[in-house]
């Protein structure tokens, strides 16, 4: 007996999982695509010359610089553009940092002006935030196990919204980047964990439909984020915009469910039972209390040696003693930081490829609209093969990008955007494959160690991108490398299409035995398919 066979009978995607699905994921997919990408343009120092001088004699140089360019535009000190929508909107600024002079070719978000000598100020607040994500997903992730993926979900709202706000209110540079810290502690644990919680709500045909509400959520994030820059031109504001949400998404809290199979897996068979009589109530479905009762009965997991009581004390470092399962979760855990990695590597470097980062980032924003068929090809073809493929087309459009003679600017634009396009798909497909290869009694923990090391690797995809002040198709080269070197570790992981997921550690070895060798297709074994079919 199967969590997901309990779901056939209530309905495994009836009005209660459409609900959650296109509800819940929305809304907080939502409210973190905002936040990051306005982030992008708050911290992004606009197009700009500097002029470098020491001591009277640079005073004098970087006075003279300033002279000449307001000579040329014909102003002096700054010109302002009026629009009725768009009031003060600035067009042209000069600031001086140090013995640094900047001209702002375009309007800059940061009334702090971090350039030229502050350069760094804006680096060190990403690489903070993603220092937080890292940090953050490992204790939010464990939590979600241990108190369970309701809780979880608020104390990270809380966290994101509070200091997503706060962060606006604060002038000392510290005091912002902590705060920055803590907001990125929490940005994917509030993403991805109402995802995997509806995930398993899900039946196995199902399964891909949440993939596809969190992809065209993000996406279209991606798109109001520029778009909303573009009219606020307020960096305050902007970050009002995107962080205020979360705290009004606590006034829906109440309806946030928990999950009924991590209820069974921990042992609380009164609460499993009250919740899935929702599901039953709410799809116009009837609760089989007789199979409640099997599930309940099995959701242990026993073998010879261990007790039922023991499955609440799971953790993710036990999968070490089971070969089959420990191979996967590596190779899962490689896949994924690979994916964190060039996805917002590709995400981060799009910026460079046009002068106008409006366009850049619309132009980034759309090319993901095509990924939005990875849900339904991996639900024909499996996980797999797509996301093999997917791999493979990024890395080989990125390396090839690296070939192109610079005066064929459209034709690097496209190549660098397929790539951009095609390691979405990618990403997206492992955030549903990596879940569920991870039993239900440590999937919370797994997650949240593929989200720690995924938030690694997009800690290190900053400098890579930074290769392209070096040589411009550096970034790219290294992105298509590393793109090509996860397709191939993807050969490896077990199919998990069309199968149930695994509840226990001793169901997940069985059903990684045949990963073995890469093209073949992993099927539960006899004893795991008669226990599906009793």
């Amino acid at each position: 007996m199967h969590f997901e066979d309990l779901l056939e009978e209530i309905g495994s995607f009836g009005l209660y999982q459409r609900v959650l699905c296109f509800v819940l994921i929305p809304f907080t997919t939502g409210v973190c695509a905002l936040t990051f990408y306005s982030q992008l343009f708050i911290l992004m120092a606009p197009p700009h010359t500097c002029r470098q001088g020491t001591g009277s004699a640079g005073g004098e140089a970087a006075g003279g610089f300033v002279e000449k360019v307001a000579e040329l535009l014909n102003a002096t000190g700054h010109v302002s553009v009026w629009f009725p929508w768009l009031p003060n909107r600035r067009e042209f600024v000069y600031v001086t940092k140090g013995h640094c002079v900047a001209c702002y070719q375009f309007p800059t978000y940061s009334q702090n002006d971090w350039v030229c000598d502050e350069a760094w100020r804006p680096y060190l607040v990403v690489t903070a935030f993603w220092v937080g994500n890292t940090i953050g997903s490992w204790i939010f992730g464990t939590i979600s196990d241990l108190y369970g993926r309701r809780p979880t979900i608020l104390m990270t709202t809380i966290v994101y919204g509070v200091a997503g706000v706060a962060s606006v209110f604060v002038s000392n540079f510290y005091g912002f980047m902590t705060l920055r810290i803590l907001v990125g502690s929490a940005h994917h644990t509030l993403s991805h964990l109402p995802f995997v919680l509806v995930v398993e709500y899900c039946g196995m045909d199902s399964r891909v439909v949440p993939l596809l509400t969190i992809m065209m959520t993000y996406t279209i994030g991606s798109i109001l984020a520029p778009s909303l820059a573009w009219l606020v031109w307020d960096w305050k504001t902007l970050a009002l915009l995107s962080s205020t949400p979360a705290l009004l998404f606590l006034l829906m809290y109440r309806w946030i469910p928990e999950s009924s199979s991590w209820l069974i897996a921990r042992g609380r068979s009164q609460l499993a039972t009250e919740q899935l009589e929702k599901v039953a109530k709410v799809n116009g479905r009837t609760l089989p209390r007789d199979k409640v009762n099997q599930l309940i009965s099995e959701g242990g997991d026993k073998t010879e040696e261990e007790g039922v009581g023991q499955v609440a004390s799971r953790s993710v470092i036990q999968v070490v003693r089971y070969r089959h399962l420990r191979t996967s979760i590596l190779l899962v855990l490689l896949v994924w930081m690979l994916g964190c990695m060039c996805y917002y590597g590709h995400c981060q470097n799009t910026a460079h490829l046009s002068s106008n980062m409006f366009s850049s980032y619309l132009l980034g924003a759309v090319v993901e609209i095509p990924s939005w068929s990875a849900p339904w090809l991996i639900n024909r073809l499996g996980r797999r093969l797509p996301l093999t493929v997917l791999f493979l087309l990024s890395g080989g459009a990125s390396l090839l990008y690296a070939l192109v003679p610079s005066d064929m600017e459209w034709l690097s634009l496209s190549l660098a955007l397929l790539g951009r396009s095609t390691i979405t798909g990618a990403y997206y497909i492992t955030l549903q494959y990596g879940p569920e290869v991870f039993p239900t009694v440590v999937r919370g923990q797994g997650v949240a160690l593929a989200e720690t090391l995924g938030g690694v690797a997009i800690f290190l995809s900053p400098s890579i991108v930074y290769l392209g002040n070096i040589l411009t198709p550096l970034p790219l080269l290294v992105f298509g490398g590393l793109s090509v070197i996860a397709g191939a570790a993807t050969l490896f992981l077990p199919e998990t299409n069309g199968v149930v997921l695994p509840q226990t550690l001793s169901q997940a070895e069985r059903f990684c035995h045949r990963a073995a060798r890469p093209f073949c297709r992993s099927k539960m074994d006899e004893e795991t398919e008669m226990e599906a079919k009793d």
